[in-house]
């Protein structure tokens, strides 16, 4: 994955956090599996929660899913924040708080649509409706007749 932001590194940080959070659920190490059990979830919890985070890890490092990457790792952090919070063992809360604060730059490295939002065209002109940074310009193009170069109005 290319990184050309430091948003976008974000990304891939979270990518990774949520990567090895997903693979510790689903190799469940005894540590895991106790929590689970003292927290009266039986094992298929462990595992879904597992699925699902890497499921998050895959969507963020393609930034067409990254949108949904945030989104469901945002409700399984939120999720694990109440797990922990409701069992009082706060200093995992206190982590999974740092991750849910990180999602929120990383909702900058979403790609955006392009530019142009409409083009239209009647009897033979084009008119191109741009918007960029909140500022909408319309510009007409003309179609060459036969024979002719292309010719265009701004």
């Amino acid at each position: 994955m290319y990184v050309d932001t430091i948003y976008s590194l974000v990304a891939l940080l979270l990518t990774m956090v949520f990567a090895v959070i997903g693979a510790v659920q689903l190799i469940g190490p005894r540590f895991v599996r106790e929590a689970y059990k003292g927290w009266d979830y039986g094992p298929r919890v462990r595992i879904i929660t597992g699925v699902l985070d890497v499921v998050a890890a895959i969507m963020l490092a393609i930034p067409a899913f990254r949108g949904w990457g945030i989104g469901l790792g945002a409700i399984l952090t939120f999720g694990s924040v109440v797990v922990f919070l409701s069992h009082r063992q706060y200093r995992y809360a206190l982590s999974a708080i740092g991750i849910l604060i990180a999602l929120v730059p990383a909702t900058v490295a979403v790609p955006r649509p392009a530019p142009i939002q409409f083009i239209a065209q009647s009897n033979g002109l084009r008119t191109v409706v741009a918007a960029d940074d909140g500022v909408i310009s319309k510009v007409s193009l003309e179609q060459p007749s036969s024979g002719e170069g292309e010719r265009r109005a701004f």
